[in-house]
C-alpha cells in the first residue's frame, strides 16, 4: 500500500513537472511573438524590454541581434556596447560579436576602435573556411561589404577551393560593381571546375538580361572573345559565350560559335543542334536550317540525325506556311519530295509518325492529292511499330475528311478518337472538333452540350476554344426566334476550314445584307481579319481589328482583336503602338486570357518603366 502511494505521489510530482515545463515554453512563445509585434511596430523601448529578458534566459544570437537593433533604434549605444563585450567575454573565439561592436562603435564615431576590430577580424577569418564564413557573413549584415571582399578575397587565395566562398565572393563583386575582378574570378572557376558554368549564367541572367547591365556585359564580352578568339579557349569558355548569344537571339554567330564547340568537343552535333533548336522557336529559319543541315551532314551514325532531320523539315514547313510570304507550288512540291525521303530514313516511331502525319497534311491541304493522303494515313495507321502514336494519324485523317467535306466520315473518326481516347488531350481535341462538327450542321444545342465538357479540359488552348465557340453560339442564338444567321455563319465556318475562303467570305457578307446589325457584324470582322491574316494582307487585317476595337469594344472578339493587334506591331518593330495595345488589355480587359501574356510583353519591352497593374 505504501509503495503504491508513493508511485501515485511521483505520478502527481512528474505531471506537475511537465505541466509546469510546457507552461514556461508555452510563455517563452508569447513573449517571442509579443517582442516581435512591438518590433514590428516600431515599439522599440518595449520590445527591448522583452529581448533583454528572453536573450538573459536564452542567450540565443537571435535575440541579441533584435535586443541590439532596439537599442541602436533607440540610441541606447551604451547599453549595446556594453552587452556586446559582455557576449565578446563570453564567445571569445566568436568572429560574429566583435563585428557587431564595429558596427557599434562606427555609429558613435570611433572609427579607428572600429577599423582595428575589423583589421583583426579580417586576419583570424583566415583560419578555416567556417571562420571566413561566419566573418564575411557578419560583414555583409552590418553593412561592411568592403570588409567582406577582402576576407572572401583571402579565402579564396589561401584556403582550398571552396565553392562556397566562390558564391560569396561573385555577390559581394557584383553587390559592389567590381566587375573586372568579377570576370576574372569567373574565368578562373571555370578552368578548375566546368560544372559551375550552369551557376554563372544564373547569376547573370539577371544583372545582363533584365537589368541591362552594359557595362558588365561588355567586359564580359570583351573577356571571353579574346579567350576564344586568340587563347583559343573554346572548350573552357565557349558555353557560356553561346549562351549569351542565344540571349541576345544572336544566331549567326550562335551557329558559328556551336559549330565550332562541336568540332572541339566531338559530340555530334549537340550544341549546334541545341540552337537549331532555339532558333525555330524565335522564327529565325535561316539559322535554325543552318543548325539543322549540319548535324544531318554528320551522318546517320550521329546521335542527334533523325531529331535534326525532322527539325529541319518542321524549319522548312514553317518558312513555308508561317512566314509572310506566300508559297509557290514548286517550293511545295519539293518540301513534299523532301519528306517523302525522311520516310525512308526514319527508324524512331515517334518522330517517322510526326513525318507521315506532316507529309499526308501537305500532300492533302496544299497539293490537291487529298486520295494519296488518305491512303498513306490507312497504310500507316495499322502497321504494328506505330501502333503507340497512331492517333495523330487518326486525328490527320479526320481532319482530311473535314476538309473534302466527308462530313459524316470526319465525325465518326473524331467520335472514335474521342471514345478512344477520352482521358487525355487528343480525346478532348476530337470531342472540340464533333462538337465543331455539330456546329457547322445548325445543331447548335448538342454542340454547346459537348463544349460545355471541354471548358474543364487539361489543356488550356482546348478549353479557351471551347469557351469561345460556346459564347459565340449563346451570344447569337439566346435572344433570337431564329438561327438563320448563325447558320448561315456557321456554313461559312466550315466552308473556311475547308480552305475555301471567297466562299467563306460571300457567306459572312450575306448576313449583313439579309440581317441588317445583327449581333453576328464583330464576328464575321474577326473571320475577315483572320483570312485577310493567312493570305498576307496586312492592311486589310489591321482595318478590319481596328474597326473591331473602335466599335465593338464591348463584345467577345475585342480583346482577341487588340491582341492580335498588339502582336502585329510587336513583330513588325512598331514597339510604341504594340506597347499601346498591350497597355490598353491589360487596364481595360483584366479578366481576358490575353491579359497575361499582354502584360509580361508589355514589361518586356519597357523595363525602365513601373510594372503595369490594373
Amino acid at each position: 500500500m505504501r509503495n503504491n502511494l508513493i508511485q501515485i505521489v511521483g505520478i502527481i510530482i512528474l505531471s506537475m513537472t511537465a505541466l509546469f515545463g510546457f507552461s514556461q515554453e508555452n510563455d517563452s512563445g508569447n513573449d517571442n511573438q509579443l517582442a516581435l509585434f512591438y518590433y514590428s511596430q516600431g515599439e522599440f523601448e518595449k520590445a527591448a524590454d522583452m529581448y533583454l529578458a528572453l536573450f538573459q534566459k536564452t542567450h540565443s544570437q537571435n535575440h541579441f541581434d533584435y535586443l541590439i537593433d532596439c537599442y541602436n533604434e533607440l540610441k541606447w549605444y551604451d547599453k549595446a556596447e556594453k552587452i556586446t563585450n559582455e557576449q565578446i567575454r563570453h564567445n571569445p573565439k566568436s568572429l560574429y560579436y566583435p563585428i557587431k561592436l564595429a558596427a557599434i562603435y562606427k555609429k558613435v564615431g570611433k572609427t579607428n576602435d572600429a577599423n582595428e576590430i575589423l583589421d583583426k577580424t579580417v586576419k583570424k577569418a583566415n583560419k578555416d573556411i567556417e571562420s571566413c564564413l561566419v566573418a564575411g557573413e557578419a560583414c555583409i549584415e552590418n553593412k561592411f561589404d568592403s570588409v567582406a571582399k577582402i576576407i572572401y578575397e583571402n579565402g579564396w587565395k589561401r584556403l582550398e577551393y571552396n565553392g562556397i566562398i566562390f558564391d560569396k565572393l561573385t555577390y559581394i563583386y557584383l553587390k559592389l560593381g567590381e566587375y573586372e575582378q568579377l570576370v576574372n574570378l569567373y574565368m578562373d572557376i571555370l578552368k578548375l571546375d566546368k560544372f559551375r558554368e550552369q551557376y554563372i549564367e544564373d547569376q547573370l541572367q539577371i544583372p545582363l538580361y533584365e537589368k541591362k547591365n552594359e557595362k558588365l556585359h561588355d567586359i564580359l564580352t570583351a573577356r571571353l572573345e579574346k579567350e576564344i578568339d586568340k587563347n583559343k579557349q573554346i572548350k573552357t569558355f565557349g558555353g557560356l559565350y553561346l549562351w549569351m548569344q542565344l540571349q541576345e537571339k544572336n544566331f549567326e554567330r550562335a551557329y558559328s560559335l556551336a559549330k565550332d564547340i562541336d568540332i572541339e568537343e566531338d559530340n555530334d552535333g549537340y550544341n549546334t543542334f541545341t540552337v537549331g533548336e532555339v532558333a525555330l522557336e524565335n522564327n529565325d529559319y535561316t539559322n535554325a536550317a543552318k543548325c539543322f543541315s549540319y548535324v544531318v551532314q554528320q551522318g546517320p551514325m550521329g546521335d542527334h540525325y533523325e531529331k535534326a532531320m525532322k527539325s529541319l523539315l518542321e524549319t522548312s514547313y514553317n518558312k513555308l506556311f508561317k512566314s509572310n510570304q506566300k508559297p509557290e507550288i514548286q517550293q511545295i512540291a519539293s518540301l513534299e519530295e523532301d519528306y517523302r525521303k525522311a520516310m525512308d530514313e526514319i527508324a524512331d516511331a515517334k518522330t517517322l509518325v510526326e513525318i507521315i502525319k506532316n507529309l499526308a497534311h501537305i500532300q492533302a491541304f496544299y497539293l490537291d492529292k487529298t486520295d494519296e493522303a488518305i491512303d498513306l494515313l490507312k497504310q500507316n495507321i495499322t502497321k504494328p511499330n506505330l501502333r503507340q502514336y497512331k492517333n495523330q494519324l487518326e486525328m490527320e485523317l479526320a481532319d482530311i475528311y473535314l476538309f473534302t467535306d466527308d462530313i459524316w466520315g470526319a465525325n465518326l473518326q473524331y467520335a472514335s478518337i474521342a471514345l478512344n481516347y477520352k482521358n487525355n488531350d487528343i480525346g478532348h481535341e476530337a470531342q472540340l472538333k464533333q462538337a465543331k462538327i455539330a456546329y457547322y450542321n445548325g445543331n447548335f444545342e448538342y454542340a454547346k452540350a459537348l463544349l460545355d465538357v471541354l471548358k474543364g479540359s487539361t489543356s488550356k488552348l482546348i478549353a479557351n476554344d471551347a469557351f469561345e465557340l460556346a459564347q459565340l453560339i449563346s451570344d447569337n442564338t439566346a435572344l433570337d426566334t431564329s438561327t438563320t444567321a448563325m447558320e448561315i455563319f456557321a456554313r461559312g465556318d466550315l466552308l473556311l476550314a475547308q480552305g475555301k475562303k471567297n466562299e467563306a467570305i460571300a457567306s459572312y457578307d450575306s448576313i449583313p445584307k439579309l440581317f441588317p446589325g445583327h449581333s453576328l457584324e464583330d464576328e464575321i470582322l474577326m473571320r475577315k481579319a483572320e483570312i485577310a491574316r493567312s493570305e498576307h494582307n496586312d492592311e486589310q487585317m489591321i482595318q478590319y481589328l481596328q474597326e473591331i476595337e473602335n466599335r465593338f469594344s464591348y463584345e467577345i472578339y475585342a480583346d482577341k482583336a487588340i491582341f492580335t493587334l498588339a502582336e502585329y506591331y510587336d513583330n513588325a518593330g512598331d514597339t510604341e503602338k504594340a506597347k499601346e495595345k498591350y497597355k490598353r488589355l491589360v487596364f481595360e480587359f483584366p479578366n481576358s486570357i490575353y491579359s497575361a501574356p499582354a502584360r509580361n510583353r508589355y514589361r518586356e519591352l519597357d523595363k525602365k518603366e513601373p510594372a503595369v497593374t490594373p
